[in-house]
Parts: structure tokens; C-alpha cells; sequence
């Protein structure tokens, strides 16, 4: 095997690395700080966050260190190849601004939540009729009791978004929602059970039909739709926003001049109707008020679970 062992000043390239890592660790922590880190990842992956925050410091304070200490460090590699730093001034700058860049626009720019520019590139889920509500994750040795649901409603309107994110759902837990929703008149879709609300609705459309539902999202249009119906449409997500899917409830009344991406909430009464083929529900609008993006713009794709 080659063997290499050179004694080079390496400090400036220690103190460059150092202070992206550290960067990249306050960056992390201005996103906390603001909780804008939910529009980017689910809470349930925040400790992963605050362990990637003390690996970001530690190691980029020992390279600080060690790129300011003015002692020239010794390369040894029995690698039967070769790697090294940068050898020219215009490769080190076209590297480290690979890194600089990301960390200097995420302190410069606001946060965006996703909008209708990046659902139109995906599939949307209207009524979510093409989830499973059976399968899922598995069940808890002790499930939480149907009264949970309210608990859950509780914890969805906290002022602290980064502390919520909703369970799975039980099968009794989730047969007792669809019980209590076939027996109201009136429905509220809530952000906690989002998803399995649609489910709900969808799979009993004829039990639905009459109801008077009331949910909020924001605009979203599809070149297939009249003038008069819209997409009521909310982002679910699982880990992360690279996951995010699109459902949506189907719309209509006078929304011909509302943009698109707008916040609203709406109340209506269930009808059904055809869209791509499929039997979907559609709300006809009773009532509708511009609001303004919540906190927490996404919703949870929980599922149930098999018990």
C-alpha cells in the first residue's frame, strides 16, 4: 500500500471546516428558537435534531482549535490512493461555498410553508380515497381509551407546536371516531385526526351525505376544475417535508376570485360527486372566511393501528 505522511499547514482549512460546522449548528438553533423547524420536519424528530446540535458544536470547536493552535499537523494514510485538502485556491472556495451558501441563505431568507407551486407536482388526495385505514403500525399493550381522541384535540391547539404530534390511532379508537361522526350532523375536521377524518368520509360517503362539515386549508386549483370549485388542501407529512403529501377536500360555491395558496375556512354540506373517475365527497359552501396560515400549517398522516 501507498504510503502518505506530510507535515503541511492545514490550519486555515481546520478553521474554515470549523466555522461551518458551527454554522450549520446555529442555524439549527435559530430554527428552534423560532420553531420554524416544524416546517421542515416533523416533532417527533426533534431529539435527533438537539443530538446533531452537540456532534455540530463539539467537532467544529475542536477544528477551530486546532486551525488557530499555528502547529502543522502530520497527514497519514495507509489508503492505497490518495485524498487530501484542496490543492488550489479556486477548488478550496468552489468547496466551501457548497457549504457556506446553504447556511448564509437559511439566515438571510424567512421560511416558506408549502403552497400550491410545489402540489401541483404531486398526486393530491381528494377524500383521501386512495389510503389504507387499516394497516399500519403496531398496537400499543395498553391503548388509550376512545376519550383520547379529546385529549388529543387538546394537545393539536397548543400554543407550542414543536411539543404535538398526534399517536396512532387504535382500531376501537378509530371505530369509535367513525361511530361518533356517523350519528353528528356536524363535523369538524380537527388537525389531529386530519386524515383519518377524510378516510372516515370517504369510505361512508352515503352516511355523509347532508352533513355539515367545516374545515380550513389553503387554495389550491387543478386545471380539470370549473371556475366555481376549489381544493380546500393541507400538507401531510411523516418525517419530513421531502415526504409531504397533499389531501385536500373538493369545493365548490363563489371562490372564482379567491388566489391561490389563500388560507381559508369553510363550512358546508357534504354532496358527492365524480372527479378522475372516482366517487369523492364535495362541500358545498355555506359559509367561508379568509384566515391567516396557521402555526402549525401541516397535518399527520397517524394512521391506525392493528390491534
Amino acid at each position: 500500500m501507498n504510503k502518505i505522511n506530510k507535515v503541511q499547514d492545514f490550519s486555515f482549512h481546520y478553521l474554515i471546516r470549523g466555522i461551518i460546522l458551527i454554522g450549520f449548528m446555529l442555524l439549527l438553533f435559530k430554527l428552534l428558537l423560532t420553531q420554524n423547524i416544524t416546517l421542515l420536519i416533523a416533532p417527533k424528530m426533534l431529539r435527533f435534531i438537539y443530538f446533531t446540535l452537540f456532534v455540530f458544536f463539539t467537532l467544529g470547536v475542536l477544528l477551530v482549535i486546532r486551525g488557530t493552535s499555528g502547529r502543522s499537523y502530520s497527514s497519514h494514510c495507509d489508503y492505497d490512493g490518495e485524498h487530501s485538502f484542496p490543492n488550489s485556491f479556486v477548488k478550496g472556495v468552489f468547496l466551501y461555498l457548497l457549504f457556506i451558501i446553504p447556511i448564509t441563505t437559511g439566515f438571510l431568507f424567512s421560511n416558506n410553508v408549502l403552497g400550491s407551486s410545489i402540489a401541483m407536482n404531486r398526486n393530491i388526495k381528494i377524500g383521501a380515497s386512495s389510503q389504507d385505514t387499516n394497516g399500519m403500525k403496531t398496537v400499543k399493550k395498553n391503548p388509550i381509551s376512545p376519550s383520547s381522541s379529546d385529549t388529543s384535540k387538546n394537545k393539536s391547539t397548543s400554543k407550542n407546536v414543536m411539543d404535538y404530534q398526534p399517536d396512532p390511532l387504535t382500531q376501537s379508537e378509530y371505530d369509535a371516531l367513525k361511530e361518533k361522526m356517523l350519528k353528528e350532523n356536524r363535523i369538524d375536521i380537527t388537525d389531529d385526526q386530519y386524515v383519518n377524518m377524510m378516510n372516515i368520509i370517504q369510505d361512508n360517503l352515503k352516511g355523509m351525505i347532508g352533513k355539515t362539515v367545516t374545515t380550513k386549508g389553503f387554495i389550491y386549483r387543478e386545471k380539470n376544475l370549473m371556475q366555481n370549485q376549489i381544493i380546500v388542501a393541507r400538507f401531510g407529512i411523516t418525517c419530513c417535508v421531502a415526504d409531504a403529501s397533499v389531501y385536500g377536500f373538493l369545493a365548490k360555491g363563489k371562490v372564482a376570485a379567491l388566489p391561490k395558496d389563500q388560507w381559508i375556512q369553510i363550512t358546508g354540506t357534504i354532496e358527492q360527486t365524480q372527479y378522475n373517475g372516482d366517487t369523492v365527497p364535495i362541500i358545498v359552501i355555506k359559509q367561508l372566511s379568509k384566515i391567516a396560515p396557521l402555526k402549525q400549517p401541516y397535518v399527520f398522516d397517524v394512521g391506525v393501528k392493528i390491534e
